[in-house]
């Protein structure tokens, strides 16, 4: 692919080994696209937008800033869409045409399920439970 810009380079990871721009392809429609470069790839432009990053021929590379770490808000968010994910693969087990018994062996663990907010440790802390056999 073509390009005739190359800016905003950063380093995308602590190893240095990608790097993140904005690129205009002649190709594309947008003026200027999120691109990662790595050193080597299946596609050439890739890996001459990466030398030439490194070469400095777009300025200097800024360096790598790791993401913050989750806030709570975000944890629980992620332990809830788990847990939701979790119930909704045991539906079918309380559906009419389900037998008694096989309602009555995964109630609890349901129940356990809607119960995960409630343990003292979440959201960091997650004392998942043991689906029945």
């Amino acid at each position: 692919m073509k390009y005739t810009t190359v800016t905003n380079p950063v380093w995308a990871n602590a190893e240095h080994t990608i790097i993140d721009c904005d690129v205009d392809f002649d190709d594309l429609s947008e003026a200027l696209v999120p691109f990662s470069a790595v050193a080597s790839g299946d596609y050439p432009h890739t890996h001459e937008i990466f030398a030439r990053c490194v070469a400095g021929d777009f300025g200097a590379i800024a360096e790598y800033v790791p993401p913050p770490p989750p806030t709570t808000e975000e944890l629980a968010y992620g332990v809830r869409y788990r847990r939701d994910k979790l119930l909704a693969e045991t539906d079918w087990t309380q559906a009419a045409d389900v037998s008694q018994a096989t309602k009555d062996k995964w109630a609890p663990y349901r129940q356990a399920l809607r119960d995960v907010p409630e343990q003292s440790g979440f959201p960091t802390e997650i004392v998942w439970p043991t689906k029945p056999a």
